[in-house]
């Protein structure tokens, strides 16, 4: 075998490896940007945290669009709440909620749960 295929076909193989590498970093790299909530159950309620991959993005311990310092009054509310926000995230939107999308939700808003 001469040198010359030899040099080929090391190149090949390097070309070869090095793309599989990359393939698969990028791969670890789109599933570390996939949003997910978890529930936090709180001394008077409950709130949740937006991760993205291992990394807390929100930590969200109030219902947020109201005054005060309300929490969540189940677990279900936090987690349809916590929906809204990874949807608009996945959509690339911005998280903020409003009063109007809590009261699509049928969040409660009462202060004395």
């Amino acid at each position: 075998m001469s040198s010359t295929v030899k040099y080929s076909l090391a190149i090949v193989l390097f070309l070869v490896l090095g793309f599989g590498s990359v393939i698969y970093n990028r791969s670890e790299t789109i599933q570390n940007q996939i949003f997910e909530s978890q529930i936090v159950s709180l001394n008077d309620g409950f709130g949740y945290k937006i991760l993205r991959g291992e990394k807390i993005v929100i930590v969200q311990e109030f219902v947020p669009g109201l005054p005060g310092k309300q929490q969540f009054v189940s677990k279900e509310e936090a987690q349809k709440t916590a929906n809204l926000v990874l949807s608009k995230l996945e959509e690339g939107k911005s998280p903020i909620l409003l009063p109007a999308d809590l009261a699509k939700l049928n969040i409660s808003t009462q202060v004395g749960h």
